[in-house]
């Protein structure tokens, strides 16, 4: 899967877009962290409940729960209506992949986005006053349904930090990855910022 980005807007201070190998993070994981994830795999859990996040009208595209239902069986989606409109999906998917073009395992996941231990403190404990951290608006799991441990997160986190190269945005920059095998994120930034992504193909990691 190819991404592409192009820098329209330099941001003045900041804003840089890290890059990681992903092979490099599944060869430097902890071996009973690479092992865990490789015979457990991961359960992301989306929780949507009104006025707080993305209501599931908007997700789907659609106010038609028949809709949500079809599509969310189609896909391998466990769903469950919850009172006052709410909906939670959960998904299993595997934590490592081989890439379908190079062989190679890469450390290929969302954990990052969905853990609740990765969200601001100000964030976390906003939610927390709202609802318990299994029904925040994102969470991730084992596939059996068990915690990933905070520290497991954090050493995923370091090595994340430790490999990363980053670079300063020039004006009319272009930067094309494999997803699959790059990670990529944003740094904070000052100022205007315009950076257009376009994704190639998507791949099946079934």
């Amino acid at each position: 899967m190819l991404i592409w980005f192009y820098c329209v807007k330099a941001a003045e201070q900041g804003g840089e877009s890290p890059i990681v190998d992903c092979r490099e993070v599944y060869r430097n994981l902890e071996l009973s962290i690479r092992d865990r994830f490789e015979k457990k795999g991961l359960m992301y859990v989306r929780n949507f409940t009104d006025r707080l996040d993305v209501s599931w009208e908007r997700f789907f595209q659609t106010d038609d729960r028949s809709k949500v239902e079809n599509y969310c069986r189609k896909v391998g989606i466990d769903f469950e209506w919850k009172d006052e409109n709410g909906l939670r999906i959960r998904q299993l998917s595997p934590a490592v992949v081989k890439h379908p073009q190079t062989g190679e395992f890469v450390f290929f996941n969302q954990i990052q986005l969905h853990h609740v231990s990765c969200l601001p403190p100000s964030v976390h404990d906003s939610l927390r006053s709202i609802v318990d951290e299994e029904n925040f608006p994102r969470n991730v799991y084992y596939s059996d349904g068990s915690p990933i441990e905070d520290s497991v997160v954090r050493h995923i986190t370091d090595l994340y930090d430790s490999l990363a190269i980053s670079f300063k945005w020039q004006e009319r920059d272009v930067l094309m990855l494999n997803n699959m095998l790059v990670a990529h994120s944003r740094n904070p930034f000052s100022g205007q910022r315009k950076i257009v992504v376009a994704l190639g193909s998507m791949v099946n990691q079934n």
